[in-house]
């Protein structure tokens, strides 16, 4: 798993000091990209070789709210491809308790267009992102 730890800050919060929920989708991404980094690439240098992964599914489900101050944790897996879709699963932790998963599927596309097959100048780097971890 690759881990992310945060803390619920005033501006992640809703007027009753609840994360609120796009603050969830925020930090996903940034466990992403910051995994990305880890594996050997940087999302720049990816997006120079015109290649993007936007989201094209999100799934949230939601056990405990966080609150102003909670640090978090926020544990994701990238899976191998499944067709042109690129799965992560996660998982916020906070005091050792799950309080809330979370699936996304990606693509990969270039110019436009999904690619079903990882160009292989990025093969290595979704290798190790998906079989060793941080």
């Amino acid at each position: 798993m690759w881990t992310l730890t945060k803390r619920v800050l005033p501006q992640h919060t809703d007027y009753a000091g609840v994360m609120w929920h796009g603050a969830y989708v925020q930090w996903l991404e940034e466990a992403r990209v910051e995994a990305l980094e880890a594996a050997g690439l940087g999302y720049a240098a990816m997006t120079a070789m015109g290649v993007d992964m936007p989201v094209v599914s999100l799934q949230l489900d939601y056990r405990r709210p966080l609150r102003h101050g909670d640090e978090v944790c926020v544990e994701s897996r990238c899976s191998a491809q499944q067709g042109v879709r690129w799965p992560w699963a996660s998982r916020f932790v906070c005091r050792g308790t799950v309080v809330s998963e979370a699936t996304v599927n990606l693509v990969m596309v270039r110019q436009g267009r999904v690619l079903r097959r990882v160009p292989s100048e990025l093969q290595l780097v979704m290798d190790r992102l998906v079989q060793q971890g941080p």
